[in-house]
């Protein structure tokens, strides 16, 4: 069970989760495909030249592991009351922010970013700082979503 679900309070529901773009998987990625491929060459020369193969093999193992890590050991959730984050998997860091205690939302994209559809958004809270989150999937949408809880919250109730 992923750290938001188990955070939610009674009469609170998810209305949009997302995580880290698949772009953050690129660098590692390319890097432990050269080193990979390095490895490989050298599992094959003479005399004891595999053993750097094998030490390569596994660095470029621990790369890859630590750009999946990077992507996945990372939410990001806005649900009926709450804006929640929540970074890490052996050690964990959150932060939640309640909708009506949100300012304002920042969205910052590049050009790659707008067409591979990632950005960076900052969320600032009454009183705080602004709290940046790099290279999250569709942040418009993210934005959006936020919006519309903010108004919903906001709204009068019909009577």
């Amino acid at each position: 069970m992923r750290y938001v679900e188990k955070s939610l309070t009674e009469g609170e529901r998810i209305v949009y989760t997302t995580r880290r773009h698949w772009v953050v998987l690129m660098g590692p990625s390319a890097g432990a495909g050269l080193l990979a491929v390095a490895g490989i060459v050298l599992l094959f020369a003479k005399d004891f030249m595999w053993i750097g193969g094998v030490v390569l093999l596994v660095v470029a193992a621990g790369i890859v592991l630590s750009g999946l890590l990077r992507r996945y050991a990372f939410e990001f959730a806005v649900t009926n009351k709450r804006v929640i984050y929540c970074k890490g998997i052996v050690t964990m860091a959150t932060d939640e922010l309640f909708l009506d205690k949100i300012e304002s939302i920042l969205v910052k994209q590049g050009l790659l970013g707008r067409w591979l559809g990632y950005g960076s958004v900052s969320v600032r809270g009454t009183g705080g700082s602004w709290e940046p989150f790099p290279d999250i999937a569709d942040p418009l949408m993210l934005r959006r979503r936020i919006q519309e809880q903010i108004e919903r919250r906001s709204s009068p109730i019909p009577a």
